[in-house]
């Protein structure tokens, strides 16, 4: 069995900046994500949560091109609350864990398949 690991940090105030920019949050989230995210105290900090796990799985898949790949990936929760990554087209399983800390956001995700 074949194991790749990816990592991504984002500065969750960068992303803030980012997201001012009309039509960005589309381009980088699902419908699902956005949504979620919008019932949270700070959506952009669990907005950069996500956008940390997509990276990190783009890294662990060795995919090129967030813009490509940005509403290809989508991060979910589970009723605990954990998360989860599906890739479009892609079967394998991802873990993935989020954590949030001094304004930024850090996800580690281990691809096995």
């Amino acid at each position: 069995m074949r194991l790749s690991v990816g990592i991504d940090v984002v500065p969750i105030e960068r992303l803030r900046v980012l997201l001012a920019v009309d039509g960005m949050a589309g381009r980088l989230f699902t419908p699902a994500e956005l949504s979620r995210c919008a019932a949270k105290p700070d959506p952009v900090r669990s907005l950069a949560g996500i956008l940390a796990a997509k990276e990190a799985t783009m890294k662990a898949l060795g995919l090129r091109s967030l813009p490509a790949w940005a509403r290809r990936i989508e991060v979910t929760f589970g009723r605990c609350g954990s998360p989860s990554v599906a890739v479009e087209g892609m079967t394998g399983e991802t873990g993935v864990s989020i954590t949030h800390d001094g304004g930024l956001a850090i996800a580690v995700t281990l691809q096995s398949g």
